[in-house]
């Protein structure tokens, strides 16, 4: 099973390279307009490495807080890849609060748990 996982990202994440690589391209080929393939391949991109990291984070040996900070992170970014397929409506706007609510509660954890870190070091 391990394996399959590891494979299984590692498939996920050179697919995600791949949707980068076609936004940039689009991007430079259509002097950075919008288009739906800027679209699609940013969503694409977001939602593909978001799942590699996933993976990869369920096959960690870390702590479950570190494991479930990182997996929530993954999730997000899917989520933010997701919304980008959707018309604008109330579970978009909903998903796209729920996006920022991780980044900034898992971007809050790791402050806390730094300072923390840094406070028990300097009374030492």
């Amino acid at each position: 099973m391990t394996t399959t996982v590891r494979w299984l990202s590692a498939l996920l994440f050179i697919s995600a390279l791949g949707a980068l690589t076609t936004l940039l391209l689009s991007d430079t080929l259509n002097h950075l307009r919008l288009t739906p393939i800027h679209q699609q391949a940013s969503a694409l991109s977001l939602m593909l490495i978001g799942s590699s990291y996933i993976g990869l984070q369920l096959l960690s040996r870390q702590r479950w807080q570190e494991r479930l900070k990182a997996v929530l992170l993954g999730f997000a970014f899917v989520l933010w890849g997701g919304e980008q397929f959707l018309p604008t409506c109330p579970w978009v706007t909903a998903m796209d609060s729920l996006v920022i609510l991780i980044f900034v509660a898992d971007l809050s954890w790791i402050i806390v748990e730094r300072l923390k870190r840094t406070e028990s070091k300097g009374d030492q």
